[in-house]
């Protein structure tokens, strides 16, 4: 059975993001049922996965980006990886996980991206919502993969989240 989470911002003004597990349609109110199972502290160079919002001086995985235009990146926890754009112009990013590339793609025009494996395998697939003022979207990971690579699928699919919407603002001039 899939794992499906779906992505919220934290508040209206805040780059935070709250990860739950389930395909929700709003956003719980805070102190309620369910709560998130991930939090993930974005700044403007870094993206940290956490248990909840107290634990983001001890994250499970830190993601640090590189570089004038942060086009590469590394991801450290109880694993290390790196992570880098798949082109000077894509919104797509690849991360290794255990020797293998698992690569995001994102097609034109759409608000759905697909993660692939090394062997053309699809491994997840994010939907983005939209009009949608705190829904960000909806993540859907195939089923029988171990923790620590969730872990990085959930990161890195914030990271080209993150990517597609500053293309979008620099594309309309804010």
């Amino acid at each position: 059975m899939d794992t499906t989470l779906t992505y919220f911002r934290k508040s209206a003004f805040s780059r935070d993001a709250l990860v739950y597990a389930g395909d929700l349609d709003t956003q719980p109110a805070e102190g309620t049922l369910p709560s998130p199972v991930y939090y993930l502290d974005v700044g403007s160079r870094h993206i940290n996965l956490c248990r909840n919002a107290t634990q983001v001086t001890s994250p499970l995985l830190a993601c640090k980006q590189h570089g004038m235009l942060g086009r590469s990146a590394t991801i450290r926890g109880d694993i290390t990886s790196s992570a880098h754009r798949n082109g000077a112009f894509s919104n797509a990013w690849t991360f290794v996980y255990m020797a293998e590339e698992f690569k995001w793609s994102i097609a034109r025009w759409s608000n759905r991206w697909t993660l692939v494996d090394g062997r053309g395998n699809t491994v997840a697939g994010f939907e983005r919502a939209s009009f949608r003022a705190s829904k960000i979207g909806t993540l859907n990971i195939m089923p029988g993969h171990p923790e620590h690579l969730v872990w990085l699928i959930v990161l890195t699919c914030e990271l080209v989240h993150r990517t597609v919407k500053s293309s979008e603002r620099a594309a309309h001039g804010s």
